[in-house]
Parts: C-alpha cells; structure tokens; sequence
C-alpha cells in the first residue's frame, strides 16, 4: 500500500509462518463444557480441527462442512497409519453428550443444558463429513465470548486434560488469573463425567495424578505459564483456579500494581487488545481511564442513545477527546454510503483521512504483540466473507489492503465531521 518503508518479508513474517500460530475461537460454552462420557485426547484434537473449520469457512448446500482426512491428521498431529482407529474414534464424536457452559451461573447459561455437537457424521474412505447441532451453531460460527485456541499447541499435548487445561486458560491469559471452579466440576470438564470416578475420588490423587503431570506438560511447551491455586473449606480443597501468563514468563510476575491489573482487566473486557491498553496506561493517568471506562460503560448501557455498536473504539475517542473530563460528545456521523466524487483540482478530505487512517492502523498493529496480532488475524478473517481476502499462508496485496482499512474501521469506526474538521486544522497548520 506505501504507507510505510517495511521490507516485504517483514510484513509476510507479521500475518504468517510456516510454525506461526494457527488460532480460532473456539465459543465459551464449549470450552467450558462436560463430556457426559469418554473422551480421548485424539477425539479432543479432532473436535477442535472440525470446530476450526466450521468457524472459518461455509457448509455445502446440506449443511455438511468436509475435511479430508490426511490433512486433519497432519492438523492434529495423528502420526500413527492406524486410520480404523481415526475413523472409529471419529464416529464416537457423533454419540458424545456435552453438559455446556457447566462453569456459568445457571442463570446466565443458554437455555438448552446439554446435546450431541455432532448430530451426523459421514466418514468416506478420504473424507469426513459432519453437521453441526442447530442450537449451538450461533456459537461455533460467529461466538460473542471465546477462547483463542491454537491448534499448533494443542497437537504437541499428548494427555487428555493437559488439552483441557489449556483450553480452560488460555481464555484468561490476559487478565492473568482464572475464575475458581469445585475441583470435581474442574476434573469433570478436562476428563468426562464417567471417567474413572473412583480412581479420582480424592483431590489428592486427581492432583498428582492428573494435575500435576498436565501442568507441567502445558509449562514446558511454553505457549503459556499457569500455576496452580486452591481454595479450600478448613484443610479440605473446595476449589482450583489458576495464575496464567503468556509464553514463559513467571505467572507470579506483577509488572503492574493491583489497581493497574484491573484497568487492563476492564479495558480488555470492553474490548480493547492486553498489549494496547498497556500502553494506554502509559499514555494516561489511571483516574483519567478509570473515568472513561465508566463514561464509555455508561454509554454503552445507555437506553436513551443510539446502540453503541463499537465500545472499544469509542473508548479511544473518549480517551483522546477527554469526553470523561469535557462531560460532552460529538456523535453527528456523517450518512454512510458512496463517497461523493472528488471535485476536479480539489482534494477529497475524507479519502486523504482515510488514507492517513490507514497508515495509522498499520502503525498500531505493527506495535502489538504478535498474540494481539494473531486475535486481530482471526477476528478479521471471521468477519471476511470474501476467501480471497482472509488473510491466509501469505498475505496479497488484497488481503493486506482489505485487513488494514478493515482495522481502521474497527479502531475508529466510520469518520465524523469532528474527525474531519479536526483533520482538516491539522493539514492547514502544516501549510
């Protein structure tokens, strides 16, 4: 696009790698559900292959979506020729009941308790075919809450809860601490209702049988650090949680005091990426985000304002507006639609915003961390309808232009006259 002096390589080496994350949303009532059975750690790999693949792409006219099935070997890491076993563990998926979102409040959790994922499955001598439950297909396809699920970590674990675990983590990277769950619920999620009972009655051998062994796998592949916690009723444990932080970091590590944790804390639940709102707390005083949080939060919740359809980057607005200080917003949006055509010899200010928009947006992202970068990835790729511009092995000079005026409007939204009056002072100062 020209928008800034990067050699190429840089720029491929930013989107993908040949052993670059390969993440997809995989819907919180899924991560936090509980297998009414045995589950494997093969049939976990491959539940999440298929739950990838009906995430990022579309089903056939009869709501079947296709995998082959040497590629979902090489996808889950199933190095063993062994293909009857592949194949029968594949139909055992289809008869596997799931209590979903076990972890939520009962009255927070969706109306149906628990089903099948996979109501049909059809496995061919190359290829598996299967169709997802109705109810729970919102989910799968478009989740408001997810965990960002790598399938490059996930094939490298070789037990059953080290998958579940992760999964179970992975969500709360950011926020650095997971919620407490009763630690037979928690042994329930990572290794099926039925499994063993008797065998993992006891905390203490669940600890050091299935704990302790899974922690210590998930440490040393390194893509996150978690330590275990406990909550416990006199000397008996009631509860597990865990400290979570990214790669190979200490989770005990604080470079943040308390009440900067929990800004960040907020600023990733209204949206806004860990590594942004880190900087955001250089850039500003705690009182000053702590105040625009609540003005944005406000605002959201308002039922006298139009829906605020993007929090996070009206958080950004208020933040360098200082609404929360001003006490007053500018929300006169220009009407969306074809931009008008410019007048010959003048220049089209909203095209020249625009463009500067742009390099902005491929500045921010260039400043993430590579995970950041990689939720952006997915998130745009989610939202992309056309295939030929998600962002993929290799990013095109489509795909690139497509995710960075993509990222502009997610940061910003669409322009207002403020946004170009304001624009348009600071091109006359440079005159």
């Amino acid at each position: 696009m020209g928008t800034s002096p990067r050699p190429p390589e840089h720029q491929i080496s930013l989107f993908m790698k040949k052993e670059s994350p390969d993440p997809f949303r995989k819907a919180v009532q899924i991560v936090h559900s509980m297998p009414l059975g045995d589950l494997t750690a093969v049939q976990r790999k491959m539940s999440n292959n298929w739950l990838k693949k009906a995430n990022s792409s579309e089903p056939d006219a009869d709501g079947y979506w296709s995998i082959r099935i040497d590629e979902m070997t090489i996808d889950i890491g199933f190095n063993s020729k062994n293909r009857k076993y592949l194949k029968d563990a594949a139909r055992a998926l289809q008869r596997i009941v799931f209590a979903w979102d076990v972890v939520a409040p009962e009255a927070k959790r969706a109306k149906w308790i628990s089903s099948v994922l996979y109501p049909d499955v059809e496995i061919t001598a190359d290829t598996i075919r299967f169709r997802l439950s109705e109810p729970l297909k919102p989910y799968v396809r478009n989740p408001d809450v997810y965990a960002l699920i790598d399938e490059t970590v996930v094939r490298k674990y070789r037990r059953l809860a080290s998958i579940g675990i992760y999964e179970h983590c992975v969500r709360f990277e950011k926020v650095g601490t997971t919620t407490t769950v009763p630690w037979k619920t928690f042994r329930d999620i990572v290794l099926g209702e039925s499994a063993s009972r008797k065998t993992y009655e006891q905390y203490k051998v669940f600890k050091a049988k299935i704990l302790n062994p899974s922690i210590a796998e998930i440490n040393a592949e390194g893509a996150i650090n978690i330590i275990l916690k406990e909550t416990k009723a006199g000397k008996s444990v009631e509860g597990v949680f865990f400290k979570v932080a990214k790669g190979r970091q200490p989770a005990d590590a604080a470079p943040l005091d308390e009440n900067e944790t929990s800004l960040v804390a907020q600023m990733v639940k209204l949206g806004v990426l860990s590594s942004e709102a880190k900087r955001l707390l250089k850039e500003y005083s705690p009182k000053v985000i702590q105040a625009t949080l609540a003005y944005t939060n406000e605002r959201k919740t308002s039922k006298k304002a139009e829906k605020l359809e993007n929090p996070p980057a009206y958080f950004r607005m208020a933040l360098q507006r200082k609404w929360a200080i001003n006490g007053e917003a500018v929300e006169d949006v220009e009407p969306k639609g074809a931009e008008p055509a410019p007048s010959s010899g003048k220049p089209n200010l909203s095209a020249l915003y625009r463009t500067n928009q742009i390099a902005k947006a491929e500045a921010y992202f260039n400043a993430l961390d590579e995970d950041d970068q990689q939720d952006l990835i997915a998130k745009y790729n989610g939202q992309q309808i056309t295939p030929a511009l998600r962002l993929k092995t290799k990013a095109t000079k489509a795909s690139e232009a497509a995710f960075f005026q993509w990222l502009m409007k997610d940061l910003w939204g669409e322009p207002n006259a403020e946004d170009l009056l304001e624009y348009a002072q600071t091109l006359l100062s440079k005159i």
